[in-house]
């Protein structure tokens, strides 16, 4: 083979290679799960940008990062993200759905539904969004549905005489269901309110332990009813001295 030839194929070659990174860099947006092996964002839609897909991975990658260590679990599994056209943010199947337009305006809660995939108490309304309301508030943008921009605790003192008993609404799933209802609001907003104050009077171990038994026995964990727990959130979201130990 003459020199001719060989410059002919090394710049085939170079050609080549060219188009092959083209061609990863023009891909579907699904590539981009390539660069984070644990998350996985696609979309059909037209003019979604690399910036729209940095955020629902930032959101997604806190949730990874700060969750599992305080439930005091490990999470391995891959979490899958569809940016669609229109809805509201919700996790089916393992599958988070977010809205383009809440990405953007940062209402998209994706940290709320990733703690559901990693939390896992379905059977719970009560405990599974005080756990996902809180984690949104604490470690992402809370633009969103229950308290749109305003802190939760705020909100529960505005809405003082409305709350519901939470001894009742850790057994009352379907109060949780009843979309477009500002009592299913007020639920949201105080199981997170709540979720947040154990942390702050007790800590997270204790969290982690309640979320572990699976039987979310709050008297085991915590030496006492919910009942006098919720007497406790009452007095400290109110503004008043926290009841000791």
């Amino acid at each position: 083979m003459n020199g001719f030839h060989k410059k002919i194929l090394l710049l085939v070659a170079v050609i080549s290679l060219l188009i092959s990174v083209n061609e990863i860099m023009s891909a579907n947006i699904d590539s981009n799960s390539l660069l984070d092996p644990q998350i996985t964002v696609s979309t059909k839609l037209n003019g979604v940008s690399q910036s729209d897909i940095e955020s629902v991975k930032k959101e997604t990658r806190k949730a990874l990062t700060y969750i599992p260590p305080i439930l005091g679990i490990e999470y391995k599994k891959n979490i899958q993200i569809k940016i669609v056209d229109y809805g509201i943010c919700n996790a089916k199947e393992d599958i988070i759905t977010v809205p383009i337009s809440h990405v953007r305006d940062k209402s998209s809660v994706i940290i709320h539904e990733v703690t559901h995939i990693i939390a896992k108490h379905e059977n719970n309304s009560f405990f599974s969004e005080g756990l996902a309301v809180y984690f949104q508030e604490r470690f992402g943008e809370f633009h969103g549905f229950p308290n749109f921009s305003v802190p939760l605790d705020d909100l529960v003192r505005k809405h003082k005489n409305q709350l519901l008993q939470i001894a009742k609404l850790k057994h009352d799933n379907e109060i949780f269901r009843q979309v477009g209802t500002e009592q299913r609001r007020i639920a949201y907003l105080e199981a997170g309110s709540f979720t947040n104050f154990l942390v702050v009077k007790y800590g997270e171990q204790k969290l982690a332990e309640l979320h572990n038994s699976m039987s979310l026995n709050y008297k085991q964990v915590y030496g006492k009813e919910i009942e006098k727990l919720e007497v406790e959130w009452k007095n400290y979201v109110l503004g008043n001295p926290l009841i000791k130990k």
